[in-house]
């Protein structure tokens, strides 16, 4: 899912803030690099040779060196620092950009299911997110699961060959800061749809424009046409089932979304506010058997 291209680009700008780099650094003597920036290269120099240098307005000047050392030598000294220093700092440039390249690589995310809350089994998904393909919507998940809020989460809507849907946190307090919180929440922007809505691919739920919170949906079928059109409406897939999506997600509890379904809606779904505000009492309460997301985790 992520194009080589993409890793070409990014290298020929690596390249370019490398020479950058060079260039600027070799206009300049070693002592005229801040401090901070010193302590790091102090490690290319002696003893005799460190106790020359001396802090004034956050950067460094060299003290003249004994009357035995020529003038020369004192040049060469430090020039040679210097040239030492910016290759620690060309090596940093490039190590940094290299760091950010690997950040929007794929990265993959285990869901530890209980099923059957009744049941003390667990069963696992994996499922692999695209930075790609949704920056902001995989920047999101990733956060949510970093912090905790998928734990224990309910699979709260999950109706048969359309949708799993969860998201709303067991911890009622999570919702009150990412989900009841009105003008306050940090909703992510809209983008442009780069995947199609097909079996296995997971979107954000959305009421409108630039609404997406934390509510995540896995594609049961192919929603990206009839009947559903999902991506005619604006759902945004950043990731994809990539195991257990044929042993582990169709057990998932169906007996309320059944309900919803046959009843049109008007009995057997989960009241949305009610589970973001009293959380697992409320769900616990009336819908105790609905399946347990019970662990999120990236893998390394």
């Amino acid at each position: 899912m992520f194009k080589k291209g993409t890793v070409f680009i990014h290298l020929v700008v690596v390249a370019i803030e490398l020479a950058q780099v060079i260039v600027l650094n070799c206009q300049a003597f070693a002592p005229s690099i801040r401090l901070n920036t010193s302590r790091r290269c102090k490690f290319f120099m002696n003893s005799a040779e460190r106790n020359q240098f001396v802090h004034e307005k956050d950067r460094l000047f060299p003290i003249d060196y004994s009357n035995s050392r020529s003038r020369t030598s004192e040049s060469t000294r430090r020039e040679s620092f210097g040239g030492l220093c910016n290759l620690w700092i060309a090596a940093n440039v490039l190590l940094g950009s290299k760091k950010a390249v690997a950040q929007e690589l794929p990265f993959i995310v285990e869901l530890e299911i209980q099923l059957d809350p009744r049941d003390e089994k667990s069963s696992n998904i994996e499922i692999e997110v695209y930075p790609e393909m949704a920056p902001l919507a995989a920047a999101r998940f990733r956060e949510l699961v970093e912090i905790g809020f998928y734990d224990e989460a309910k699979f709260f809507r999950v109706l048969p060959g359309y949708i799993a849907q969860f998201g709303i946190a067991s911890n009622a307090d999570f919702n009150k800061e990412w989900i009841l919180c009105e003008k306050s929440c940090r909703s992510i922007s809209d983008e442009k749809r780069k995947l199609s809505n097909k079996k296995g691919t997971l979107s954000f739920a959305s009421s409108g424009k630039d609404s997406r919170q934390t509510q995540v949906f896995i594609n049961l079928s192919n929603n990206d046409g009839p009947p559903n059109f999902l991506d005619a409406q604006g759902f945004v897939p950043f990731a994809k089932v990539i195991s257990g999506m044929d042993t582990v997600v169709p057990k998932l509890n169906t007996e309320y979304g059944l309900i919803e379904e046959l009843s049109g809606g008007l009995s057997g779904a989960v009241n949305q506010r009610k589970a973001a505000y009293y959380g697992k009492e409320y769900l616990d309460a009336l819908f105790p058997k609905l399946s347990v997301l019970k662990k999120a985790t990236i893998k390394l």
